[in-house]
Order: structure tokens, then sequence, then C-alpha cells
């Protein structure tokens, strides 16, 4: 197992320097297609893995079930990512918006991006681990300043400097972490994921409480929660939708992934009670922040952007409720907003290039010039938004139950109107868009075979998730919510 997930680490390095070699588009394509799907195919070979021997451990690398489940997200993303990226960025670069020369470096920071990612989740130990969250900061702040305009370095300085000062808060509680494990005189490597686990009923519960608070900030602030959100919008509008997509649907999932891995820890420590009351009030207040924005938005991408805030404190809360049924649906939760919000991005993608605006004002009568867009696209949109039957509405009626379930009435009822403005918003601005009087430029698209192709993936993964469940899924689900939950 151990040269597999070294081998998914290597693919992304080595596709990504030997594109930077390359001027030739046609190679460039090539190169990072077959690139994708190695990686993506290594991953599944590792999901397979963990479903055979439950875990796994050597003295850099740790995955089990709750590593599947953030595995597949990069799976599927970064292949449908870079699938998309093939025709989107060569249309960019016949319409001038960049260089033949700048593709390369393009392609290689997305490679760079998915090995961080990668790297977050395979890791065994925290320190590394905040290395690797790291990483994805500085490998996707170049993405998002990739058109090197003044809108896009305004984003990427912004993302850097607020990021920055979270996986700083992030790793001054992980030092803090550190201190509760050598105070015990603990054997063991220090910050080693299982040895903590093992002996976190012996931790100082003071020190774990200021480690938490530090962590939840830190890696909140990457994950993208309420009120250290700031950088998303900017940082998500700017980059190239490819980038958006994985932006939204893969980094802030790794985010929630590391501090799930820390919470698991201090909640041996000091017991569940207060980190998930922190818990269910960012996750409240994630949800409560989106709605004004999204219901006032002028542009598409940051319009998409604000549900991922929504969406990450609707995970949040599924974290902070803490009943395994709740855990279950938090997880299963991520799954389903990175593959509908990634596909919307990448719709988002499409529009902007052939309208050449992210002004809402400005988009309309899509089902007139691009049908079969316009019907992935209210299809994306009521998926995103929870309707059945579409996946995410699975997941979303799960959460909400469990706070019933667990006698939280005010909570969920709250959440339930939280969850019908955003509802509304995001409706509103889709039939804005779809429907209408066509608008007088003629538009000729022809959707090209990549983008159909991931675009078709996608969709099809969120219809038929939300009609069945594989019990393979199911069974992996179960298990990552037996960890979280502390067995």
């Amino acid at each position: 197992m151990q040269e597999i997930i070294l081998l998914a680490l290597v693919i992304p390095v080595v596709t990504g320097l030997l594109t930077l070699l390359q001027r030739n588009q046609t190679v460039i394509r090539g190169i990072n297609f077959l690139g994708s799907a190695a990686t993506s195919a290594v991953l599944m070979v590792i999901i397979y893995g963990i479903t055979q021997q439950n875990v796994f451990r050597s003295e850099h690398f740790y995955v089990d079930h709750l590593s599947a489940v953030l595995l597949f997200v990069v799976a599927l993303l970064t292949f449908t990512a870079t699938l998309f990226s093939l025709s989107y960025m060569e249309k960019e670069v016949h319409e001038g918006s960049i260089t033949l020369a700048m593709l390369p470096r393009y392609y290689a920071l997305l490679n760079l991006f998915s090995f961080a990612m990668i790297s977050v989740i395979v890791v065994g130990n925290l320190g590394l681990m905040w290395v690797a969250v790291e990483g994805t900061t500085l490998a996707s702040a170049l993405l998002v300043a990739f058109y090197f305009n003044r809108d896009a370095l305004e984003a990427a300085w912004k993302y850097v400097m607020i990021c920055t000062v979270g996986i700083c808060l992030a790793l001054f509680g992980t030092i803090i972490l550190y201190y509760a494990q050598v105070s015990i005189g603990a054997g063991g490597q220090a910050l080693d994921w299982l040895t903590l686990k093992n002996i976190s009923g012996k931790l100082d519960p003071s020190i774990m409480k200021i480690a938490f608070i530090f962590i939840l900030i830190g890696y909140g602030t990457k994950a993208g929660l309420a009120p250290m959100h700031t950088w998303l919008p900017d940082a998500h509008s700017q980059a190239p939708s490819p980038v958006s997509g994985l932006l939204s649907g893969a980094l802030l999932s790794c985010a929630l992934y590391a501090l799930v891995r820390n919470t698991i820890i201090v909640q041996g420590a000091i017991g569940v009670e207060f980190s998930h009351y922190m818990l269910l009030a960012l996750g409240i207040l994630s949800i409560a922040i989106a709605i004004p924005f999204v219901l006032t938005q002028h542009d598409v991408k940051r319009l998409l952007a604000y549900s991922s805030v929504e969406h990450m404190g609707i995970i949040t809360l599924g974290l902070g409720v803490g009943t395994p049924l709740a855990v279950y649906a938090a997880l299963l939760h991520i799954v389903n907003h990175a593959i509908a919000k990634s596909s919307l991005f990448y719709l988002a993608g499409i529009v902007t290039q052939e309208y050449k605006t992210k002004n809402i004002k400005q988009i309309y009568g899509i089902a007139r010039v691009m049908p079969l867009v316009a019907t992935m696209l209210v299809i994306g949109i009521f998926a995103i938004t929870g309707t059945p039957p579409f996946n995410i509405f699975t997941s979303k009626f799960y959460i909400v139950l469990s706070m019933f379930e667990n006698q939280q009435w005010l909570l969920g009822s709250i959440t339930l109107f939280l969850l019908t403005g955003i509802f509304a918003g995001m409706m509103y601005y889709c039939l804005k868009m779809g429907f209408g009087s066509a608008p007088n430029e003629q538009y000729r698209f022809r959707m090209s075979f990549t983008t159909m192709t991931a675009m078709t993936l996608s969709l099809v993964v969120i219809v038929v998730a939300g009609l069945y469940l594989p019990p393979v899924v199911n069974s992996v689900l179960v298990q990552a919510a037996e960890i979280v939950l502390g067995g």
C-alpha cells in the first residue's frame, strides 16, 4: 500500500514537470489527461485497499475509511477539473485571455495543487498535515492570480493574507497539542495521529481546549467558515473556472478533514460538549451570513462561492450535532457538495466564456442559445439547493432530521428557515439567467467531448446518488462516521 500511496503523490509531480517542458498544446493536453486519469485511478486503488484492510499505517502515512471519503472527492474532482480544463483553457488561449506560454504553468500548478491535497489526506502526522494544508494555499494562490490582472492579484493577495493568518493560528494550536503530548511524557512519534488518539484521555483538558480554539479558527479559515470566510468569494470568482471547482469542492473539504482529525483528538481529551457548541455556532453563523450575499449578488461565480460558505456551515452543523446519523450525513454532504458545486463552477465557466461577463444582469436566455447547458445548470441549481431527488437533498435532510431527533428543535427550525432563504436566492438567479428572451448577440456554442464527459460524469453522480447509494459507499461512510465518533 505504501508504494501505491507514493505513486499517487509522484504522478502529479511528474505530470507537472513534464508539462513545463512542453510548448505544443496537443502534447500538453495529452500529458495532463493521462496524468489526471492515472492519479485518479491510483487513488481509487487506495480506496479499494482501505475497504479490504480498513487501515494502513506506516512511518509517514495513515489512511482509513475517513481518508477514503476525501480521497474519492479528490480523485473525482481532479479528473473532471482536468478534463474540463482541456477545452476551457484552449478557448482562453484562442480568445487571447491567456498566451500559449502561460498554459504549461497552469497545468503544472494544477498538478501541484492536486499533490498538496492528496498529501493532506494520506499523511499520518498532524504536523505534516499542517504543512500539506499550507502547501495547498501556496499552489492555489498562484492559480487564483493566474490571469495576472488587477482583480486576480487583489483576490490572491487577500487569499494569502487571510489564510496565512488562519494557518498560523492552526500551527499555534498544533504546537499546543504537541505540548500536551510531551507534558505527560507520552512516547511515540510527535504529533502522530494514532498515538494521540490512543492517549487522548490522558491529555490535559485545559490545554486541549486552548489548542482546539486555535485549530478551529485556523482550519476554519481555510474551510471558509464565517466570519473567517472573506477571502473565499474573491478567490473563487477570480480563479479559472476549473480551479474554482477544485477550490470549492476539494480544497474546502480537505481543510475540514484536517479540522476533523484534530477534533477527534480533542474530543477524546475533553468530551464532546465544548467542541460541539463551537462547531454549531460557526455552522449556523456561516449559513446566516451567506443569505444576504446570495440574495443580492451580481457576480455568478461569487454567488456560487457564497453557496459554498453555506454548505461548509451545513457540514459543520452536522459535525456539531454529533450523533451517528448527523456525522454520517455530514460526511455524505462533503461528497455531495463537492460534486454538485464543482459541476456548477464548470457550467459557470462555459456561460461566462460565451457571454464575456460574470455579471448576472447581463446573462439571460441561456436556454435559447445553449439549451443543454441550461438544462445542466437547472439540474445543478436544484441539486445544490437540496431539492429532491438529487444527492444533496439526502444529506441535508438527514442533517436536519438529526437535529430534531436530538431534541434540538430551535436549531433545526432556524436551519430550515435559513435554508429557505438560500433556496429562494439561488432559484431566482437560476431562472433569471436560464430563461427569458434570447440575447441580441449570435452564439454558436458547441460543447467539446472532454467538457461533455466531465459534465456528464458529475451530473450522473448527482442524479444517481440521490436515488441509490451503493452498499460499499454506505459501508465506507458508516465506518468513517465511527472514526469521527471516536470508534
